[in-house]
Parts: structure tokens; C-alpha cells; sequence
């Protein structure tokens, strides 16, 4: 069962900190390098110094990134830029953004606790798959930190009626935090110390599984730092079990919440088999439907067009659109829905090999490149980028072959290929708007066991 509790979130200090927009930051695997140092530039205490430190000269196995990550952590608490809430508590955090356009949503998360468990326990499902350095660069900085620097993004299937009540409750009433971030999202967070109000939400998450959204390698690494935790620490086991290593904080969210938002991740092709666009189109027509779409110029445009009509996929339909360059767009819709069996995973249950992510890699970008068997796929061949419009600039600017769009992937689809045990193709889903870095840190105080 999925265990939830409050704790005595770190916040930054209002009184010390003005403008608490200038502290805080993305999730730290969605920077780029001119990302981070524009954070670092943005205020000398961003959260960017704790998540996303600069290597510099001189750096050592002492010295480093991390080291210093730990020293602004202790030295901000110590001179109250971080403070602690004085009772354990859950956060109420809602978004209010505007999607490329569309209409202005908004999206409600409960951040907390959850304790750890191991994926295959039907409580906690994965849907990526991650990488070891990645989780080694995570773990040297939690070892460094002792802390949840920023939260994990979780969904649940259903409703939680207390999380819904206090929502409705939060808007007549002022947030400890409403700020409008670098993108115009706008964040605000109430506090929760309702002792009754937190052990419904208890309940109601007791026989709830929870889905990792964003975060996978933070979760794999929290797993491994508790590991490290239970071996050091000797003790009575019920007061171990309740450490704060054996959670992590995360934000849940409903998968029914209209502001629960999957962007698609498109393909950037480098080179086209078949010696060009022609003769790549020709070898595509014979699984898929190839439809000419004449769209303006203007990269903005132009992805508005294509994106208008993949949304008129009908269910159960795979379409594409591939931008050439110049004005020259084509919708394809695959056809033979055999290939499916033949090429698209074929080791895979249909629940993989359906999702349009798949289908792309094997049937638009692999199979293509496909030689007796073997692929002959170029290592610079494919790069990705969610913002479409961007994608299609790339094409036009800066000698990319032709990009790929998609639909995006649907949040069913990501529980069941979670439910079926299996993890989804890599850059599958970016989920909208990411959860801000820096709302409130989770302290692993090695003194302190969590209420529950």
C-alpha cells in the first residue's frame, strides 16, 4: 500500500529571501548548460547551487560540485535563508499555465512523504528506464545534502475527495507561497497541519498505486542512499522503519486532473535513407498512408498545422507528421497494421508495441535503416525536442534531414505499460509544466522519525 505522511518542510525565508522567484529552478535534468548558469546568475541562494552546481578548475575527489552543495545547505539553514516548519505538514501546490496557446489550465499536487518501496511490490510503478551515472550523480549529491532536494512527480488513478475538499477550501484562503515563475506558470502553496484532514488523506492513499511521472532516477537513488542508511544505523527496527531515509518526498497528483498535462517528445532525423526525402517517402508508403499537407514557412505555423491534424487522429489510429523542409509536410498513417507484429517490438506485449513511440522508432526511424537484419542507423542520426515549432526551425536552420511529429502519449497508456511491469521507449513523455525546485526541501534528519 502506498504510505503517506507529513513532515517539517525547509522553506525559504520570506523576511531573508524578497523575491522568492529568483531562488527558484527547474528540475535539474531539463537545464541546459546556458540554463544553469543563467540560474546561477539569477541569485546568489538559487536552489540551482544545491541541485546543479558548476564544476570548477580545480575540482577534486574533496572538492566539488557536491561538497559545495552541502556546504550552501548548511550554511543557508544556519543563517536562516532555509527554515524549517515548526509541525509536521502536507502542502497543497497548484499551477495555473497556459499550454502553447490553449486554454489556461490548472493543476493541483499534495506533496508529501511516501515511503519507499521496491519496484515489483504493486505499489510503486516505474515507466522509464534510467541511467547509472545519472543516479551516481545523484547519489553523491544526496550523500552530500542529506536531503530531498526536490520532489518527485507521482499520478494516482482516481480521486482523493479530502484532496479535492482542501483544494476548493484553498481558494478563499492566502498561500505561504504565490509566485510567477520565468515561464509565466504560476505556483502557490498552501500548508496542511490538520491532523484529522492528513490521516483521511492517509487513508484514502492506502490502496492507492502510485505511477512515476518525472523523477525516476531520484526514487532509484533514495532507494540505494536508504540502503546505505540501514546498513550504518543499528537500532531498534521500529524506530529505524520510521526514519526519514525511508521516504522521499513526492507530489501526487490525480490522472483525472484536467491540468494533468503529456506533451509529445518529437524526432529530429540528421540524415534520410534512400537517398533523400523521395526516396524515404517511397519506402514508408508501403506501411503507411502518405498524405501531402502544404503549410506556411513560419515554423510557428507550420507545426500549428501538423499538430492540428494529428489531433484529428481517430482512436486506435497511428498517424505521423514529417516536415522535409521548405513547404513540403506530409501526414503519414500506417496502413499495415501487420507491421506491427513483424518489426515493432516484436518480444513486446501489444500494450508497447502500440504506442506511437514504438511505432516511430521501428517503423520510421529504425526500419528504415534496416540492412539484413542489421541497422545501419548513423550514431548523429536523432535528436529530440518537445516544442514542435522548434523542431521544424532546426529542419529549416540548421541542417537537420526532417522531423517527425507525434501525438502525445496518453496517460492510460502509461499505466498500463507501468501495470504490465515494463518501462516505456526512451522520450516517451514529457509531462506540463515540470514541479518547481525549491517550493520546499525535505531535511533527512538522522535524529527525527517521520509521524505516521
Amino acid at each position: 500500500m502506498a504510505l503517506i505522511a507529513p513532515f517539517r518542510g525547509l522553506r525559504y525565508n520570506p523576511d531573508r529571501v524578497k523575491d522568492l522567484n529568483l531562488v527558484m529552478a527547474p528540475p535539474y535534468d531539463v537545464i541546459s548548460p546556458e540554463g544553469q548558469r543563467a540560474f546561477h546568475a539569477r541569485h546568489e541562494q538559487n536552489v540551482i547551487r544545491l541541485i546543479l552546481g558548476e564544476a570548477l578548475a580545480g575540482d577534486d575527489a574533496v572538492r566539488n560540485q557536491y561538497s559545495r552543495a552541502g556546504d550552501y545547505f548548511r550554511r543557508w539553514q544556519a543563517e536562516q535563508v532555509l527554515v524549517r516548519d515548526p509541525s509536521p505538514a502536507l502542502y497543497l501546490y497548484q499551477q495555473t499555465f497556459q499550454p502553447y496557446g490553449a486554454e489556461t489550465l490548472t493543476r493541483y499536487g499534495l506533496i508529501g512523504l511516501v515511503r519507499l518501496e521496491e519496484f515489483g511490490g504493486r505499489t510503486v510503478f516505474p515507466h522509464e528506464r534510467t541511467l547509472g551515472a545519472a543516479k551516481a550523480d545523484r547519489l553523491r549529491l544526496m550523500q552530500a545534502c542529506h536531503a530531498n532536494l526536490s520532489s518527485v512527480f507521482g499520478i494516482y488513478p482516481g480521486r482523493l475527495l479530502e484532496l479535492d475538499r482542501l483544494a476548493d477550501a484553498a481558494e478563499e484562503s492566502r498561500p505561504i507561497i504565490d509566485l510567477t515563475d520565468w515561464d509565466n506558470i504560476r505556483h502557490r502553496v498552501w500548508i496542511c497541519q490538520d491532523r484529522e484532514a492528513i490521516g483521511r488523506l492517509q487513508m484514502e492513499c492506502a490502496s492507492t498505486p502510485i505511477f512515476i511521472a518525472d523523477g525516476h532516477h531520484r526514487y532509484e537513488t533514495a532507494l540505494a542512499f536508504r540502503d546505505l542508511m540501514r546498513a550504518k544505523e543499528k537500532g531498534d527496527p521500529a524506530q529505524t522503519q520510521r526514519r526519514p531515509y525511508n521516504y522521499i518526498m513526492m507530489t501526487l497528483v490525480s490522472a483525472e486532473d484536467p491540468g494533468l498535462v503529456i506533451l509529445p517528445i518529437h524526432r529530429l532525423l540528421r540524415h534520410l535513407p534512400g537517398g533523400g526525402l523521395d526516396g524515404y517517402l517511397a519506402q514508408l508508403a508501403r506501411q503507411f498512408t502518405v498524405e501531402m499537407l502544404p503549410v506556411p514557412r513560419d515554423p510557428t505555423a507550420a507545426a500549428s498545422a501538423l499538430l492540428s491534424r494529428l489531433r484529428q487522429t481517430k482512436e486506435g489510429a497511428h498517424c505521423f507528421g514529417l516536415y522535409g523542409g521548405e513547404e513540403r509536410a506530409y501526414l503519414l498513417t500506417l496502413a499495415d497494421e501487420q507491421a506491427l507484429e513483424a518489426k515493432a517490438d516484436e518480444d513486446k506485449p501489444p500494450v508497447y508495441r502500440r504506442l506511437d513511440v514504438t511505432i516511430v522508432h521501428s517503423l520510421l526511424i529504425q526500419g528504415p535503416w534496416s540492412r539484413n537484419g542489421l541497422s545501419d542507423l548513423p550514431d548523429d542520426a536523432l535528436n529530440y525536442h518537445h516544442d514542435a515549432a522548434e523542431a521544424i526551425r532546426l529542419v529549416q536552420q540548421e541542417g537537420w534531414a526532417a522531423a517527425i511529429l507525434l501525438n502525445p502519449t496518453r496517460i492510460a497508456e502509461v499505466q498500463a505499460v507501468a501495470e504490465a511491469g515494463l518501462r516505456m521507449p526512451p522520450k516517451s513523455t514529457f509531462f506540463h509544466p515540470k514541479l518547481l525546485t525549491g517550493l520546499v526541501i525535505h531535511p533527512l534528519m538522522p535524529d527525527e522519525v517521520v509521524e505516521v
